[in-house]
């Protein structure tokens, strides 16, 4: 064994990675943060391949090029790679900056659970198989086993099979998947970096920017040296995470910033635990001691390196190398070899921005928030997000976006953002309210049986946290000024107990029209009126005409079978290009172009009272 932990100071800390035999297959998460080894994503550059205009600004005496680009978009991580990814899918053109190298994360990955929802953004940008061969072994149970240590006793397990075995749940065409940061991040870059729209520049750092009514004038110092660049941006993408750069200029900092606990990642390379666990092998492993709850260990890369979790208290650690040693023999349960990688204290917080754009300048992802990561939370909601505001600005930027369009952002996920840093603190305050058991590691009888009451109560308690799947399909627009909708009555999805439902405002569900077809693959590129019979209604064809007239890309999609239409139970639905319904029901308006207005953030109507509906009628969509 050997306890090497990274320097411990407060305040500001950097986890030092320690790293020997790295394994075949996952090189790059063994890889040194101290070595200048090539980047898997593109090589950083010093001007980004945008129009270049004759504009000159002063920077320290020194005079450089203005660089236009319609999207800035300040963080390369997997928020701010996925809205490059969107808005490349779009043929946007983008810009990312990020301060730090593209393996920056690969040392201490911060995530491991890429949502359902995440996973169906993943479908429609072509990288499922990509994430699902990215190096998380796919025989490994994601089993959760309950535990006074990895070898320690066993209080309980849920059991759930590898990905390999895994089916997608009835309501969705993908399933969510286990890729830590460490894997995720490659791809993410390598798929961003394949459009031709977007330039990544790495390890350059947005110094100032200003919002100038009509455009984003940002200047950016490349940290390896070189030229300072001045951006001119349509708009601005703030997703440079926790301490963000843009929040604090813009004066959208939270205003009351609730410090949950005080927590510490520590990373061990075990091989020991994987050959010892190997008739039962899980995922991740809930540690209770007499205490209650006090950590977590996961197997990180599905092989030899875990993440030993303490949940912590209010108090900002600083821990010695011996501490740390005790924590990971405890977490561990058994006297076995182990070396220690890195570990990192962070501050586990419930934030919500009180705004979340400001002009031109939107903020994404932690930038707005930040929340416990009791149910992988975070990174999922910051994607969503990414492609809320990704087809917004791209139809702002052709021309047929209205000028509310974009104030939607903030008025649709704001409230979805508040519910979510809700429920991870609700997982929080649950795995908190085991009791203490002063009982639970007596060798005798007594001991026997509080294990079994103790684990019984954590596996119960811990429940909505693994099957929270209301959290990644459940959001519903409700009040959103560019969703008509008869009213907003049916309660607030379960989290734990998601059933899908077609309704204005919400995600448009998923339903198999053929084998491997899924309704969900009919959205994206523009909006889709769903129309839910054997024959086109005679005012279809008003409502494209409408639709057209504005220049709003709509596609008509005549759906006879009869599974789907007792899903949607409307005879039509207009979905946005994010997936969700902009507008359900029996009949086409008289008045279809208010309707198309409304959805494009351009009308002020109100709900469907305020649009007179024609009566239904069969037959050929006028020309």
């Amino acid at each position: 064994m050997s306890g090497m932990p990274a320097e411990g100071r407060s305040g500001e800390q950097r986890a030092r990675p320690i790293l020997k035999n790295a394994g075949q297959g996952h090189a790059s998460w063994k890889a040194s943060v101290a070595a200048e080894t090539p980047p898997l994503a593109p090589q950083p550059i010093d001007r980004c391949g945008q129009t270049v205009s004759g504009e000159q600004f002063n920077s320290g005496g020194m005079s450089v090029e203005t660089i236009d680009t319609p999207v800035l978009i300040v963080g390369g991580g997997p928020v701010g790679l996925s809205l490059a990814i969107d808005l490349g899918w779009r043929g946007v053109e983008a810009l990312l900056i990020e301060q730090e190298r593209p393996t920056a994360r690969m040392v201490h990955p911060r995530m491991d659970n890429v949502g359902i929802r995440t996973m169906e953004f993943c479908r429609r940008w072509g990288i499922v198989e990509a994430i699902e061969m990215a190096g998380f072994p796919r025989d490994l149970p994601v089993s959760i086993v309950y535990a006074t240590g990895v070898l320690g006793h066993e209080l309980a397990r849920d059991v759930y099979p590898d990905k390999a075995h895994a089916v997608p749940p009835p309501f969705s065409p993908q399933k969510h998947e286990l890729c830590p940061q460490n894997f995720f991040d490659p791809v993410l870059q390598n798929a961003a970096s394949s459009y031709s729209t977007n330039q990544l520049l790495y390890q350059h750092r947005l110094e100032e920017f200003e919002d100038k009514g009509d455009h984003v004038i940002a200047h950016v110092r490349p940290l390896l040296g070189g030229e300072p660049l001045c951006v001119r941006a349509q708009y601005l993408a703030a997703c440079d995470g926790a301490s963000s750069t843009v929040a604090q200029r813009l004066s959208l900092g939270p205003t009351n910033s609730k410090v949950l606990s005080c927590s510490t990642n520590i990373f061990v390379r075990c091989p020991a635990l994987a050959q010892k666990t190997l008739a039962q092998r899980a995922y991740r492993y809930v540690l209770v001691g007499p205490e209650g709850v006090w950590g977590s260990f996961v197997n990180i890369d599905g092989r030899d390196t875990w993440r030993l979790q303490l949940l912590g208290d209010e108090t900002w650690p600083n821990w010695s190398e011996a501490q740390i040693n005790t924590f990971v023999r405890r977490g561990i349960g058994a006297d076995v070899d182990y070396e220690v990688l890195s570990w990192l204290p962070w501050s586990r917080r419930e934030i919500t921005a009180p705004k979340f754009s400001s002009g031109r300048c939107f903020l994404v992802g932690d930038s707005a928030h930040q929340l416990s990561p009791t149910g992988g939370y975070g990174m999922n909601t910051g994607i969503a997000e990414a492609v809320d505001l990704s087809w917004k600005i791209a139809a702002v930027l052709e021309g047929w976006g209205g000028p509310t369009l974009l104030e939607s952002y903030d008025t649709e996920r704001r409230p979805i953002a508040m519910r979510n840093v809700s429920q991870a603190s609700a997982n929080l305050a649950a795995m908190r309210s085991v009791p203490p058991e002063p009982m639970l590691l007596d060798q005798g009888p007594a001991g026997e049986t509080a294990r079994r009451a103790t684990g019984a109560y954590t596996q119960q308690a811990m429940q909505r946290e693994w099957r929270s799947f209301g959290i990644h399909l459940g959001a519903v627009y409700r009040n959103s000024p560019i969703v008509v909708a008869e009213s907003f009555e049916r309660a607030e999805p379960d989290v734990a107990n998601f059933v899908q439902v077609a309704e204005a405002g919400g995600r448009a569900p998923h339903v198999w029209l053929s084998p491997g077809h899924s309704t969900l693959d009919l959205f994206g590129r523009g909006f889709v009126l769903l129309e839910f019979a054997s024959e086109v209604g005679a005012a279809v064809g008003g409502l494209t005409r409408a639709a057209h007239a504005v220049g709003l890309p709509i596609r008509h999609q005549l759906i006879p079978e009869p599974n789907t239409i007792a899903v949607y139970g409307r005879r039509y639905a207009l979905v946005r290009p994010d997936g969700h319904i902009s507008w359900i029901g029996d009949a086409i308006p008289e008045e279809p172009a208010r309707l198309i207005d409304r959805i494009r953030g351009a009308g002020g109507v109100q709900g469907t009272s305020a649009l007179r509906t024609l009566p239904l009628s069969m037959g050929s969509v006028a020309s």
